[in-house]
């Protein structure tokens, strides 16, 4: 396996936001399923997990750890998503203080999630990514600030700089709403893509997901203990 992998983290998923204002949604085939399907609580039964953020939460605030390029790779990942919205549906900002954030992007590979449970993706050796998500056993709270991970398992591998780029792609992908991962490797939101960039798929994807009613509400939780 040559591609980085993809971990996505997350908590008790579900989806309530807005959709994109009095812009008319657009006309999008050839999609893959960006939501997740959890556990109903309570049971029996399935609820749809979905998120995106509104427009009264843009710009995103993303707060980088100062580590292995992190901070040059996740604007660059902002740059890339940002670009592949019609109508700039998504916009999000490097911070400079964690406070606030709304996604945190740490470096190294994650400890126990401290809520709720993760989602795994395949490994590759070069490097790994993983993406937590905090949501209420209702399924109708996405607590922030969503954590990101973005880990080099060879630093001194040649194509480690081409991995982390588009790790932080693939992650910041999830933090914006793609919570579940294409079936095709030439997506980048395949488990383990070996593409430096999405594709018109991911776009219609994600474009689709921004203008589709979530069933989560980002809310901020204080600090834990």
């Amino acid at each position: 396996m040559t591609a980085p992998s993809r971990r996505l983290v997350l908590g008790c998923v579900a989806v309530t936001a807005l959709a994109c204002g009095d812009i008319a949604a657009p006309s999008r085939s050839d999609l893959y399923e960006w939501r997740l399907q959890a556990p109903s609580v309570p049971g029996p039964g399935l609820d749809t997990l979905s998120f995106h953020w509104g427009q009264d939460d843009l710009p995103v605030r993303v707060w980088v750890e100062d580590a292995e390029g992190l901070p040059g790779y996740m604007a660059a990942a902002i740059d890339v998503w940002e670009s592949a919205f019609l109508y700039r549906e998504f916009q999000a900002t490097l911070v400079t203080d964690s406070a606030g954030a709304d996604v945190i992007v740490l470096a190294g590979a994650p400890a126990s999630a401290v809520r709720g449970r993760r989602l795994h993706s395949a490994l590759a050796p070069e490097c790994t990514g993983a993406t937590d998500l905090d949501v209420d056993v209702e399924h109708r709270q996405l607590r922030l600030p969503i954590r990101v991970f973005v880990a080099s398992s060879l630093p001194d591998d040649p194509g480690i700089d081409r991995c982390l780029a588009l790790t932080s792609i693939h992650e910041l992908g999830h933090a914006l709403g793609i919570f579940a991962h294409s079936p095709n490797p030439e997506d980048i939101m395949f488990a383990d893509p070996d593409v430096a960039l999405p594709s018109a798929r991911d776009q219609r994807t994600a474009e689709t997901a921004y203008h589709t009613l979530p069933t989560l509400e980002a809310v901020r939780l204080e600090p834990l203990e």
